[in-house]
């Protein structure tokens, strides 16, 4: 017999298949022995497919195979084992209680069963029952150490879980998902460095111990690379887990080019293939832009516990509310009443509920986080003088938890700050938010964010620029070495500063920093538009002050004259508002630009109606749908184009 290349002669169709079990090609071996016909129904057969199953990550398929044999030969409990195993991992917790209960008198399978069913509990988030069956085991072993670890992790009891899961790997030797455990909890202890040297360890080893699963081969390939499937050995290895923590640190930090850099380490898998945690961390850093994100979040939720990963919930709202969709943030609020009650905290749903009700009631949204921010101010106040007392004593341990205990405190009342200044700054009122900014300074004024937004308020007020560049300057200092990890909205809100405030020698010498400053990143491969923006800023500054000629001077330099990659949607809304002044200007003859003046804006404006043809003019958000023929750059350059040569054209007659 032939089956895809595999030939099953006669006498040697055993020798055959386990040989194909040895070098782990089960989807062959499932494939050879279904096709057998009655040989499949026998007990080696079933036996043989059960096992090739379940390696081949097919538990349903497994589960069917084990309950055949169950009925086939009920005396043998290690069936029974199996077949509740693979329930487990079928995520179908219910019915692998009820198998594992008909086997509960065995002696040789006590410990493995008291096991599966600490893991069956604790998978059903039943963390009590888990810990009534843990207190049955073996004490000491690195098996139930790591088990005593997760419910200690799960109840928030960090520092006793890393004692658990080192003492765990001193027991029982390197263990990639134990040392996983272990990486995990020093992330939530907010040790990130431990957390990172434990991945780091996980990944060097299971490169050196498992080169058939790819790892870095999206990279190297330019994420071409083939599948490599979901094999056993890459759950068994660690590598998954490792490198989505690895991104989920990177994330954290706000480093979401590194976060994607490490899940394109993971071994290659097609979409289809990729397990709940790396979709859901995919759909954070998903380079094709919040609409993609969602959508991958949206079908984890639809999957729902246990496949869906906990944070999935509370993600997908923030995200709503970071884009704006508070509409589609309230339905999904609505429709899984349940998730909210069980994954959000109450925190986390006071500050939701507020922003979403701040789109229908400003004044009853503001009440709400004014509650939250008081309750967390006077936390805040109570902690610091806790702070100030372990100070007088010797006691470290004392005070490193009291100011851990004040800093995790500080990080909740930050987002509500931001969240009532945000109500102020939506509706222009610029003062307003200043006001909450200053009545939060008590606590957040060293904070790095409460300084860069702190800044933006008094910039956008118009008069209090020297005050602004007090905010805009450590940033600057603080980053010194690389001013391009800047944002561009700082460097070009700084210019504009100095510019107002008499200080154009502070301006220029900026604007040559980051110039050279860009030059040598292109020089190693990297494209930055930090000038761009910066340019962009100033002309639109400029003509906001009527200064048009050198204001559209530094547009068209900003833009290298509408004949470069900068000319995108996003650049071309400043354009257009500054040129549409100006015609405006034109027309009530407030605004007399020369001729040579005139003919370069027509020639840059000509250079964008050419090479902005097919590019699209406006820009859409998430909750937008593009028309099927949106307007184009070059489109609206020859309208405006036209405009202007009509008002130019009256002028001088």
């Amino acid at each position: 017999m032939l089956h895809q290349g595999i030939i099953l002669r006669e006498g040697q169709v055993t020798k055959t298949i386990y040989n194909l079990i040895r070098d782990k090609r089960y989807e062959d071996v499932i494939e050879c022995i279904v096709n057998l016909g009655e040989a499949a129904n026998t007990r080696a057969g079933l036996s043989t497919l059960a096992y090739c199953y379940y390696h081949a990550q097919k538990y349903e398929e497994a589960s069917t195979c084990y309950e055949q044999l169950c009925t086939l030969v009920p005396k043998v409990a290690n069936y029974k084992f199996y077949y509740a195993q693979s329930l487990y991992q079928a995520g179908i917790f219910g019915d692998a209680l009820k198998v594992l209960k008909q086997i509960a008198d065995n002696d040789e399978l006590k410990e493995q069963c008291l096991q599966l069913q600490s893991a069956i509990l604790y998978s059903s988030e039943d963390f009590a029952g888990a810990q009534s069956v843990l207190n049955q085991r073996t004490i000491g072993t690195a098996d139930t150490l790591n088990d005593e670890g997760c419910l200690l992790y799960q109840a928030d009891q960090y520092d006793s879980a890393v004692q658990r899961f080192n003492t765990a790997l001193q027991v029982g030797g390197f263990n990639p998902l134990i040392a996983y455990n272990l990486a995990l909890s020093h992330f939530r202890k907010k040790e990130k460095t431990q957390a990172i040297d434990y991945t780091a360890d996980i990944v060097e080893r299971g490169i050196r111990n498992h080169p058939e699963l790819g790892i870095g081969a999206q990279i190297d390939t330019d994420g071409s690379a083939r599948s490599v499937g979901n094999p056993i050995t890459m759950a068994l290895s660690g590598i998954t887990q490792a490198l989505n923590l690895k991104a989920a640190i990177e994330y954290s930090e706000n480093n979401v080019e590194a976060a994607r850099d490490a899940l394109l380490d993971l071994p290659p898998r097609a979409e289809s293939e990729l397990d709940p945690v790396t979709l859901h961390n995919i759909a954070l850093t998903d380079p094709q832009g919040t609409v993609a994100g969602l959508r991958k979040l949206a079908f984890l939720l639809e999957l729902g516990p246990p496949a869906c990963p906990r944070e999935t919930f509370a993600n997908l709202l923030l995200i709503c509310c970071k884009h704006e969709m508070y509409e589609m943030a309230a339905d999904i609020l609505a429709e899984h009443t349940a998730l909210t009650y069980k994954y959000l905290s109450q925190y986390l749903y006071e500050l939701l509920d507020a922003l979403i009700t701040a789109q229908a009631s400003a004044e009853l949204a503001e009440k709400k986080l004014g509650v939250l921010a008081s309750s967390l101010a006077g936390k805040l106040r109570s902690l610091a003088a806790k702070v100030q007392e372990v100070r007088s004593t010797t006691d470290q341990n004392a005070l490193r938890n009291a100011l851990k205990d004040y800093e995790n405190a500080l990080e909740l009342y930050l987002p509500v700050v931001m969240a009532r200044a945000w109500i102020s700054w939506r509706d222009d009122d610029f003062v307003g938010a200043e006001r909450e900014f200053r009545s939060s300074a008590e606590f957040c004024s060293e904070n790095p964010i409460w300084r860069l937004n702190a800044g933006h308020v008094l910039f956008m007020q118009g008069d209090k620029y020297k005050e602004a560049s007090a905010f805009y300057e450590p940033i600057i200092r603080q980053h010194g070495d690389d001013i391009m990890s800047v944002s561009a909205a700082v460097l070009a809100n700084l210019c504009v500063s100095y510019i107002m405030t008499f200080q154009n020698e502070e301006a220029e010498e900026l604007m040559r920093r980051v110039e050279k400053a860009e030059e040598l990143k292109g020089n190693m491969g990297k494209q930055y538009h930090h000038l761009c923006i910066v340019n962009l800023v100033v002309g639109t500054l400029y003509c906001a002050k009527s200064n048009y000629e050198f204001g559209l001077s530094r547009i068209a330099h900003a833009l290298e004259g509408g004949s470069g990659a900068r000319l995108y949607a996003d650049t071309w809304l400043h354009v257009k508002r500054c040129i549409l002044s100006l015609l405006a200007g034109m027309a009530k003859q407030n605004v007399i630009l020369p001729n040579p003046a005139i003919q370069e804006v027509m020639n840059f404006l000509k250079s964008c109606e050419v090479n902005g043809l097919f590019t699209p003019a406006n820009v859409y958000s998430a909750s937008e749908e593009a028309p099927a023929e949106p307007l184009t750059i070059g489109l609206e350059a020859r309208t405006l184009r036209l405009l202007l040569i009509k008002l130019s054209e009256y002028e001088n007659e």
